[in-house]
């Protein structure tokens, strides 16, 4: 199957810098995507260092014929988180205007028959069945709201609590990624993106969208975009569209 990646990344209307990052790969079909979080000092560093380190690491493992020699994809994908969050630790340590950083990790590779994917915050990643209209969410949002934390512990919370990570690159030296793989078909898209998406445009939303400019990724990223603008676009916007023909 040969593979087709698009990608767009906004400001926003609020924010007054882009805090996101992302990398991608056709030839060795990587994919990383970087959220700095919001309210953290340099979380713009941070995005982009873990989102570089993660790449360095992958890119070591495959040969001059851009295939990957090993046969754990997941594993792999899991380790280049924590050598991510190592990279950001470090330079925490050696620059002290630097200790509040922190950024959201989601790295994926897709092969002939899967998406193989680890991630850590709330950047997530959609698996997408255009033929059959069918959405799926393969990460959990590393937040508050996800873990269903009894509301009466934390009230002041839990208004929030989407918004609350409760893990993220830069936190500390022990990291817990989320992973996972899910099987493709020829026709499918995976779609990867920062909270500036989905927290304002619904998986129905994403998924119809995706449906009705299947055959032009560059304006259903665009229309994906007017969509947020349209809700006040208060984040930075990140999408990476990924299509199997």
């Amino acid at each position: 199957m040969k593979l087709r990646i698009s990608s767009l990344s906004d400001t926003g209307l609020v924010r007054p810098k882009n805090e996101d990052f992302y990398l991608f790969s056709r030839e060795y079909r990587i994919i990383i995507i970087a959220d700095g979080v919001g309210g953290y000092d340099y979380g713009e560093v941070a995005s982009r260092l873990a989102a570089e380190s993660a790449y360095a690491l992958l890119e070591n493992e495959f040969n001059d014929d851009n295939q990957l020699e090993i046969d754990d994809p997941v594993k792999l994908l899991n380790k280049s988180i924590v050598f991510a969050n190592q990279k950001v630790i470090d330079m925490k340590v050696q620059k002290p205007s630097h200790q509040q950083m922190g950024t959201t990790l989601t790295c994926m590779y897709l092969d002939e028959h899967f998406v193989y994917f680890s991630y850590i915050g709330d950047s997530r990643i959609y698996h997408v069945d255009v033929n059959n209209k069918v959405i799926n969410q393969l990460t959990t949002d590393h937040t508050l709201s996800s873990n269903k934390l009894d509301k009466n512990q934390l009230p002041g919370l839990h208004g929030r609590a989407d918004h609350v990570l409760t893990r993220m690159i830069g936190a500390g030296n022990s990291i817990n990624p989320g992973f996972g793989k899910f099987p493709l078909s020829q026709g499918d898209m995976i779609l990867s993106c920062t909270d500036g998406l989905s927290d304002l445009v619904s998986s129905d939303r994403i998924l119809q969208t995706l449906v009705d400019y299947k055959d032009d990724a560059s304006v259903c990223l665009e229309q994906l975009l007017a969509q947020v603008k349209n809700e006040g676009a208060r984040d930075n916007i990140t999408v990476v569209l990924a299509s199997l023909d």
